[in-house]
């Protein structure tokens, strides 16, 4: 076998085929395919936990707020809590919160809360709702309202409608 000045053989191919290329291509093609739908699906369960300790933020303010009203005695002027705007209750409101608007600002992208006060609801409109199912709606909306939990004073977020978000169905008080 002769060999190359360089000292490789002569009729050895340098690089990748068209066929290998093709190949490699796929296989990467494949793997950023899954890398992709893991990402997704992290940012949908990083949203469901954001909205879930959001909600339990809301209902420990609404408890501290119960108890406070309960030691203050009765102030005619203030507005029950179902009536009020439970963001009021949180140290500081969630970083995606909006404000008071009677319906969702067209121009928001999607992640966001907003308070309807004629309609006493708390909205959430997620950014990422794939794995999300509404009972009795097509929308991808979550809506809450505050409830007093049955013969306990105890104010309460709960959500309007039944909703599973990953298969994980959301407690409704009714």
């Amino acid at each position: 076998m002769s060999r190359s000045a360089s000292g490789g053989c002569l009729g050895a191919s340098r690089g990748f085929s068209l066929v290998e290329l093709a190949i490699a291509l796929a296989v990467l093609a494949g793997l950023l395919y899954f890398l992709l739908d893991r990402v997704l699906y992290m940012q949908e369960v990083a949203e469901k936990t954001e909205v879930e300790e959001t909600i339990r933020s809301i209902n420990y303010g609404l408890r501290l707020e119960a108890a406070s009203r309960l030691a203050r005695g009765p102030n005619p002027g203030q507005l029950p809590l179902e009536k009020d705007n439970p963001i009021k209750w949180l140290n500081a409101p969630p970083r995606n919160y909006l404000g008071e608007f009677a319906k969702a600002p067209e121009s928001a992208k999607p992640g966001f809360w907003y308070f309807q006060p004629d309609e006493r609801r708390l909205i959430y409109r997620p950014n990422r709702a794939e794995r999300l199912a509404i009972e009795a709606t097509k929308g991808k909306e979550l809506r809450f309202e505050v409830r007093m939990n049955g013969g306990m004073s105890q104010p309460r977020l709960v959500p309007n409608l039944p909703y599973a978000w990953f298969g994980d169905r959301a407690e409704v008080n009714r």
